[in-house]
């Protein structure tokens, strides 16, 4: 038998590329069984799950302590796996506090480990690219200033083109069909994105639906969308935006061709900002946490930008509203801004289009199909 492909993600956006990286192996080397930890799109792909990614996927310092136990014992279960004899190479895909750790015991096993959007180092704790090198044999990363700054570091780092090119480019040029999705004609639609975890969209959906009810009232034309990320998370949001009497149309599935029908946005800051921008949708970037995590964060960042739109284009473009900045009305000022000048609005659209000239690559799957063929080549020769 061959060895076994072990990959790890612990996130919804890093469970995407990892599914595509699966199905990428698995048809190159059909023969070759796959663990790990993950979702159910990992295990469409034929990936056998030792843990569910959802039992572990938390943001913050103060939000760890509750998933405290699942956590630990999935590390546990992961490192126990990693270091069966049957193991041919480990893949690693961002989640890098826990995947740091796995990665590490692999190494120590002698198993060559690839990392798939490492930790972002350029944003903060730099000291972690010294550990990236020595227990990877490689790593394919997201941005090209990566690859500089990690090599400097001693990592083996490649940049090929940002996953979300990949991911997105069925729908970058759609033909926008709102009807598909019961979208009122002749609106101008909002998407109200509040965060793909429970507890980001426990703290960030109502505040965004009291700003969704300002701009309301300012723009009698506006229709609001709101993509739920996955089925699992549908409860909560039906929950949170029952009786708010907007005009509001959640949409389960097809997200990205939803995109395409936004004017623009409200988003809570991670990869979604990035997609929506890839699709040209400008919109408010924001995020709200506990202050002891807020606290932290700020005290080790080395960016000044938290939107990755505004990191991209190296200027923050895109309005920001964190933390205490992060309230109702500060949310619709920003995004009356956008709706009420078109101009601006259509300046703002080729600004973020800009962005795919600047992620564009031969492609990441391909980059981190080959590292694994080269630097485990015997696992599976």
């Amino acid at each position: 038998m061959p060895k076994t492909l072990f990959l790890l993600c612990g996130e919804p956006s890093g469970e995407i590329y990892a599914a595509r990286l699966a199905r990428a192996f698995r048809e190159r080397h059909p023969g070759v069984p796959m663990e790990g930890i993950g979702g159910s799109r990992l295990e469409a792909e034929g990936v056998k799950l030792l843990r569910d990614y959802g039992e572990i996927s938390v943001m913050g310092f103060t939000e760890v302590v509750s998933r405290l136990p699942a956590i630990r014992s999935a590390l546990s279960a992961a490192k126990e796996r990693v270091r069966r004899r049957d193991v041919g190479a480990v893949v690693l895909v961002d989640y890098p506090d826990f995947n740091f750790r796995v990665g590490a015991a692999a190494w120590r096993c002698g198993v060559p480990v690839v990392y798939y959007i490492p930790p972002q180092v350029w944003a903060w704790r730099r000291g972690r690219a010294k550990n990236l090198s020595r227990f990877t044999k490689g790593a394919v990363v997201l941005f090209p200033f990566e690859e500089t700054l990690l090599k400097g570091y001693g990592v083996n780092a490649v940049f090929a083109g940002h996953p979300l090119i990949e991911e997105l480019a069925p729908w970058l040029d759609a033909t926008p069909a709102s009807d598909r999705f019961g979208l009122p004609g002749g609106k101008t639609v909002v998407g109200l994105l509040p965060g793909s975890r429970p507890g980001e969209i426990a703290t960030h959906l109502p505040i965004l639906v009291s700003a969704a009810r300002s701009l309301a009232g300012r723009f009698p034309d506006v229709h609001f969308a709101l993509p739920v990320a996955r089925p699992a998370l549908q409860e909560v949001v039906e929950r949170l935006t029952r009786g708010a009497d907007l005009p509001l149309t959640l949409v389960p599935e097809d997200r990205h061709l939803l995109f395409r029908c936004m004017d623009a946005a409200v988003a809570v800051s991670g990869t979604v900002t990035l997609e929506l921008a890839l699709m040209g949708v400008p919109s408010v970037i924001v995020y709200r946490t506990s202050w002891i995590t807020y606290g932290i964060a700020r005290s080790l960042a080395k960016v000044s930008c938290v939107g990755l739109p505004n990191i991209v284009a190296g200027e923050p473009f895109l309005p920001e509203l964190v933390q205490d900045a992060c309230t109702p009305d500060r949310i619709a000022g920003a995004a009356a801004e956008i709706l009420a000048d078109p101009i601006r609005r259509g300046m703002l659209r080729e600004k973020c289009l800009s962005l795919r000239e600047r992620l564009a690559g031969p492609g990441p799957t391909a980059a981190v199909v080959s590292m694994l063929e080269k630097e485990a080549k015997e696992a599976w020769a």
